[in-house]
């Protein structure tokens, strides 16, 4: 059987993008995080007597749990075209999108036990 292909296709250019885009994804939502988590008292905010949140802002964890919500469903779509794909021995399964969608659920499940 002869191999037709003459590059890469738009499904495997879809796959190998989608893994970035994911990770760009991953990065935004650990940025919200990070800025939704609470200040960290220093000496000089001690000393000082500036008064910190002590609390998460609620409002920009909500926008990182829909960011997860977004990346789950996008891995698990870009996930089934890969399955789709994989027919040669050539083609390669990405396991970036794997380790994401399990982050992503972790994510989603911890949002959903701890702040509700």
């Amino acid at each position: 059987m002869l191999d037709r292909r003459k590059g890469p296709d738009t499904l495997v250019k879809w796959v190998r993008w989608s893994g970035i885009i994911s990770w760009i994804l991953v990065s935004a939502a650990l940025f919200i995080a990070l800025v939704a988590k609470p200040g960290f008292e220093s000496y000089m905010d001690k000393s000082l007597y500036i008064k910190l949140n002590n609390t998460w802002d609620t409002d920009m964890l909500l926008y990182a749990f829909l960011l997860l919500v977004v990346l789950f469903f996008f891995c698990m779509i870009s996930m089934g075209i890969n399955l789709m794909r994989c027919r040669r021995k050539s083609d390669r399964f990405n396991k970036t999108l794997i380790v994401n969608a399990a982050a992503a659920l972790i994510g989603i499940i911890l949002y959903l036990f701890l702040l509700i």
